[in-house]
């Protein structure tokens, strides 16, 4: 009799201080039925807290030395491991692939972990604690291989350095690039003498000829090479974008929150090629030197910003899943069944190609289509404009977006780039320095811009929608799919134009020991190749060559004309067309601004309704607990 005098008390109190919804399965049939009302569209926007600025902030920056350091190290491979030290183009072809392939299914894998953690600090973040020091070390490492290796510069073993006279190189003024009467004079002596070559000697001399990196450079760069992408690109950044797809659920947030992140991101690479530029004018000939202080300096930077996430950000409570995780390939094939997704894919994978093609391309190209010596000076140049264009577009492009659309946007502006690349693609490489160039560059970087706000925004609308079908967030295993095609993509944009390139007879430097960036054993040389030698006051870019005529063309830069066509097809007419495959699906998404209100309002009552539900079960317990006591 206690017991159903307390039930009653405790039924009535419930009455009255709780309001009546509906239960679980009627709500969700009146939802699935008809699309979201006004008010459970209030709802969703009252439920819904802005993000602070601080998280943002928090959130974000990490994402600046990333940058920074993608954009060190993937021109890195060419400038300093291919040319500066002679790994030769199809070795470091089939490494990059081999990595990439390895760290495939360690990808999955690892979102597939991350989805299913829970710990008292989360589930993304135990991931980002561990991981991202070993990608520091890996970065300092991989920035740095001049501290354990140097090219060899002559087929036979020899290095120039014992063929020339150091008599000669104490006559160097480097302040002085114009004029330099008595180095002249001691080159010619020397080279009367025959101990230093003539500029055009042709009679076979093994002297200028590059010769083979050793095994151990290769060795040294795969086994690296993998660990920073599995460290950094797999284990620290696929759980630091899903925590940043779980911050917040409304749909212009978001589009605030990546518009942020990708402000960031593009700081980053603004502050790579600002540094850059800053060491490349301090050690103009020495590549090694320039990557090395910028590797120290970019980890260093990766660590504090890391810190500030883990302390700052907090992740969002989850609620207990209904269901047991998935094994793997049931949960890819879940993921894959997701209509919206896989039309996010059609338009994602022919974009992302598009946008790695000129970012991997651009030194070949100005390097050797366009036959530019002091190729470092205008690649800063050319991506200084490109950024401060993604700057000046982000918020345009957000504010496109919340009043037309996001997928109308991003379709547009696959269009306008498609013709710009295909426009270019016409312009012989000889014709695009200095204006044509740098106006293409302001035009890419509006579409950079969009290729990387809209699309991350669309990605998360999408996961939303999975979760009303499926009842799970999987954020990890989305964002895999996203690194993985980001490693995939860059196979077809990097590794097979390289392999191209290689079989029409590609050679590192044009075949020159030294040159073009890659520093020369004696301060007089500008470059020394098998048919010719840049004796010059200094060497510098620039400096005035004392044999020969005076404005040829460095030979470093030189390559066959099957080459200079496989970099200017891949650096411009295949991204052209890629982003026109991607204009149509991307038109066709289905999920709007509307529709994806309706999808979180479905998701916010699908909630309350559980949460209704819940309460009764919870206060027949306390009742039962009140009348236990009652009856002590």
């Amino acid at each position: 009799a206690r017991r159903a005098r307390a039930r009653k008390v405790l039924s009535l109190v419930v009455r009255h201080s709780l309001p009546i919804r509906p239960s679980i399965s009627r709500m969700e049939a009146v939802m699935m039925q008809s699309p979201a009302s006004p008010a459970s569209q209030n709802l969703v926007a009252n439920t819904e807290k802005r993000l602070a600025c601080g998280t943002i902030a928090a959130y974000s920056a990490p994402r600046m030395p990333f940058s920074a350091i993608d954009l060190l190290i993937r021109p890195a491979r060419i400038t300093v491991y291919r040319d500066a030290l002679g790994m030769t183009i199809a070795a470091q072809a089939m490494i990059v692939s081999l990595c990439k392939s390895a760290d495939f299914l360690l990808g999955f894998m690892l979102g597939k972990l991350s989805d299913a953690t829970r710990t008292r600090w989360g589930r993304r973040k135990p991931f980002i604690a561990l991981c991202s020091p070993v990608f520091m070390i890996c970065t300092l490492l991989l920035g740095s291989p001049g501290w354990f290796f140097s090219r060899p510069h002559s087929a036979d073993g020899n290095s120039t350095v014992t063929t020339v006279s150091e008599a000669c190189a104490a006559l160097v003024d480097s302040s002085n690039r114009s004029s330099c009467v008595e180095l002249k004079a001691c080159i010619d002596a020397a080279v009367a003498s025959s101990t230093l070559r003539p500029w055009n000697a042709t009679d076979g001399n093994a002297d200028g000829v590059a010769a083979a990196a050793p095994a151990s450079l290769s060795a040294y760069f795969g086994v690296l090479y993998f660990l920073w992408y599995l460290s950094g690109w797999t284990s620290s950044l696929i759980p630091y974008d899903a925590l940043g797809m779980e911050l917040t659920s409304d749909y212009h947030e978001r589009a605030r929150l990546f518009g942020v992140k990708t402000a960031f991101q593009f700081m980053g690479y603004l502050l790579q090629i600002g540094v850059g530029l800053g060491v490349s004018l301090a050690f103009e000939t020495d590549v090694l030197m320039q990557v090395r202080l910028q590797a120290v300096a970019y980890s260093a930077l990766l660590g504090l910003c890391f810190a500030l996430l883990l302390r700052s950000v907090a992740e969002r409570p989850l609620r207990p899943p209904k269901h047991a995780p998935l094994p793997m390939v049931p949960a890819v094939r879940q993921l894959l069944a997701n209509g919206p997704y896989r039309q996010y894919l059609v338009f994602k994978v022919p974009m992302t190609i598009a946008s790695l093609l000129p970012a991997n391309l651009i030194i070949d190209y100005i390097k050797y289509s366009m036959r530019i010596e002091d190729f470092n000076a205008t690649y800063y140049v050319a991506f200084a404009i490109v950024l401060l264009c993604v700057f000046g577009a982000i918020p345009l492009l957000i504010s496109a977006a919340r009043r037309w659309g996001k997928k109308e946007v991003l379709a547009t502006t696959c269009v306008v780039e498609a013709l710009l690349f295909a426009v270019a693609f016409a312009i012989p490489p000889g014709a695009m320095a200095d204006g044509p160039l740098y106006i293409l560059c302001a035009c890419v970087g509006f579409g950079m811009a969009a290729s990387y706000v809209l699309p991350d925004a669309l990605l998360a609308d999408i996961i939303d929608y999975d979760e009303l079908h499926t009842g799970l967030r999987s954020e990890g295993l989305y964002t895999v799919v996203e690194s993985n095609l980001q490693q995939y993509a860059e196979i077809v944009g990097g590794v097979v134009p390289s392999l191209v390139a290689y079989f029409a007879g590609f050679q590192s430097l044009g075949g020159c020991s030294c040159g073009c960036g890659a520093k020369c054993d004696a301060d007089y040389l500008r470059w020394s190749c098998p048919a010719d030698v840049g004796y010059a006051c200094t060497d510098g870019f620039g400096a005035t060559l004392l044999y020969g005529e005076p404005d040829r063309a460095a030979p470093c830069t030189v390559q066959p004309e099957g080459v200079q066509w496989s970099f200017r097809v891949f650096f411009l007419a295949v991204p052209a067309a890629c982003y026109l495959l991607a204009a149509i699906p991307a038109w066709k998404l289905p999920i709007s601004s509307h529709s994806h209100r309706a999808i979180v309002a479905q998701l916010r009552a699908r909630e309350a309704a559980e949460a209704a539900a819940a309460r009764p079960a919870a206060c027949s317990e306390a009742a039962e607990a009140v009348a236990g006591g009652a009856e002590a």
